[in-house]
């Protein structure tokens, strides 16, 4: 199964072509940018890209898989706007990842807890083992995600938010980064949680597809606050 990928929940932009049969990973190309271009710009030609090295074309493609979020709202649009319009045109299923999980794949074993920077002082996380899931993706404060692993062993923190969350757990022995290859998002992870969310029947049409949110975004809660106290 050929399977193209995206991923632009935070600041890297990530895409990614992947031969993925029988749950194991073939070929793939992957192209990834973290810089300060916006993702309007750099996601559509990273997949051209990804496509082109790879010797194949959107025809070829048999799954689209997509990071629906949580994380920056802009970014999880343009996302899913793109998988969205790529695979309407070429009438192929899609497929929602969530973006923590995409990232807890990217370590591996053990447990793994992805942050992200959710800003108001909270975190969108979720509690990986072995990359099974434990916990839902949740918006949290650094405290409750301290208590949500406390006794668990030696624990991962991956994501954008990895040092950050760092900071404000410096006498937690148990938790540790992981490294700088593998904090970031990246496409070839959300291939692989593509491929399994469809085996197990996940896959929708394009117009199903919508992005995941897991807090309102600032310009519709500050409407709210004026409306308020209007």
């Amino acid at each position: 199964m050929l399977i193209a990928a995206l991923d632009s929940t935070a600041v890297t932009a990530t895409a990614a072509i992947a031969e993925i049969n029988d749950g194991k990973l073939g070929g793939y190309a992957l192209f990834t940018v973290k810089n300060k271009l916006t993702h309007s710009e750099t996601l559509l030609p990273l997949l051209e890209n990804a496509m082109k090295q790879y010797g194949v074309s959107p025809s070829d493609v048999d799954l689209y898989a997509v990071s629906a979020g949580p994380g920056s709202f802009t970014g999880v649009r343009i996302g899913a706007a793109t998988v969205k319009g790529l695979a309407f045109t070429e009438k192929k299923p899609c497929v929602s990842v969530s973006a923590l999980e995409a990232m807890a794949r990217s370590v591996g074993r053990g447990y793994v807890c992805p942050v992200m920077d959710a800003r108001r002082d909270q975190f969108y996380t979720a509690l990986f083992k072995d990359g099974k899931r434990i916990t839902e993706d949740s918006a949290l404060a650094a405290g409750d995600i301290i208590s949500m692993l406390d006794g668990k062993g030696e624990i991962t923190i991956c994501g954008d938010g990895r040092d950050k969350f760092l900071s404000l757990c410096e006498n937690t022995v148990h938790i540790f980064p992981a490294s700088d290859a593998a904090t970031d998002q990246n496409a070839l992870s959300v291939a692989l949680c593509g491929y399994d969310a469809f085996v197990s029947g996940g896959a929708i049409a394009p117009e199903e597809l919508k992005p995941v949110y897991l807090r309102m975004p600032q310009a519709e809660r500050e409407r709210i606050e004026r409306e308020g106290r209007g």
